[in-house]
């Protein structure tokens, strides 16, 4: 094993963790359910200030640590290949 298997599976662990972490901390649901189908959508003060919120923050984690593990994992497996 190299130095760059070694680093690239401590990575993957460490991102895998923070991505578990930052899904279980959401809240379960985003949507209105089938009330979207419909169009109704209740506009509130709440959702039109969601990108300041412990939520979004949250969101924007996972998304970033999730697009990292990927990019992780891929350059891993180009160099195990």
């Amino acid at each position: 094993m190299g130095v760059l298997e070694i680093i690239g599976g401590m990575l993957i662990v460490a991102l895998a963790i923070v991505v578990i972490a930052a899904v279980t901390m959401q809240e379960g649901s985003k949507g209105n359910g089938l009330s979207a189908l419909g169009g109704g959508d209740n506009g509130s003060f709440f959702d039109k200030n969601r990108g300041k919120t412990k939520e979004a923050m949250l969101v924007r984690a996972t998304t970033i640590c999730g697009t990292a593990l990927v990019v992780v994992v891929v350059v891993v497996l180009a160099a195990i290949l």
